[in-house]
């Protein structure tokens, strides 16, 4: 396999990307260095394939049609050890750093060299021969504390309060992504209430209404969970 570790030969690889020619010569690269390659121009097409099979390491492209490669990259973070390299027009380093902390484990920027993806490629299989740390990580914020694979917060007093699944989902991204503005439609598809709710989409607004009245001291000056006006949703730990 041309150099490659014995524990990556036949890893399953996944490229989210809309540029179908990029996407074609990426997978004949990689596949001809011993890696089986799949594509998917888009967040749906590439749910339904994971929902088939897990892959081994995901390439995902921040921008792409309706929902952003950023909400896939948590999803798969969340819910499982696989490898996320994600790929973008953008080489700002808060933009790095935000997407590493979302559960990236690498970046790569756009136009890259196909020798510099297969490098990045081989060296998260050597660093990690495909695996990570699954048990669950305890997350505090003020008084409260949350782990990530419950649908419960603790307050510093012994109070419990329970979340619905959505809202625990999009605890989750905020706790991971502090500061990150988070548009209105992604946090719809973090919360999985719909695949493409857009951006005039208010029903995000009442769910984040339900999680500032059992997270904040006072929902109406939320410490937490702040409004960015026309652009949705930052969090930040207070």
């Amino acid at each position: 396999m041309n150099g490659d570790s014995e524990t990556s030969q036949g890893a399953r690889i996944l490229f989210v990307e809309d540029d179908e020619e990029l996407a074609s010569q990426t997978g004949v690269f990689l596949s001809d260095r011993g890696y089986s390659v799949e594509c998917a121009n888009a967040v749906g097409p590439a749910r339904a394939l994971i929902s088939q099979q897990p892959y081994d390491l995901y390439l995902l492209d921040i921008i792409l049609p309706g929902v952003s490669g950023k909400v896939l990259c948590r999803e798969i973070a969340e819910t499982s050890r696989s490898g996320i390299i994600m790929v973008s027009s953008v080489s700002d380093d808060a933009e790095r750093i935000a997407l590493l902390e979302l559960g990236a484990d690498d970046y790569i920027v756009k136009p890259f060299n196909m020798f510099e993806l297969l490098a990045r490629v081989r060296a998260f299989f050597r660093r990690t021969q495909g695996g990570r740390a699954s048990e669950p990580r305890l997350q505090r914020f003020g008084p409260w504390s949350f782990v990530e694979d419950e649908r419960h917060l603790k307050h510093d007093d012994g109070r419990l309060i329970t979340l619905t699944t959505s809202e625990a989902l999009v605890l989750r991204y905020f706790l991971a992504n502090p500061g990150l503005v988070c548009s209105r439609e992604d946090l719809l598809a973090i919360a999985r209430a719909r695949q493409h709710g857009g951006s005039g989409d208010r029903s995000v607004d009442t769910l984040i209404r339900r999680l500032r009245t059992k997270v904040e001291p006072d929902p109406a000056d939320p410490t937490f969970i702040e409004t960015v006006w026309g652009q949705g949703y930052s969090f930040r730990y207070g």
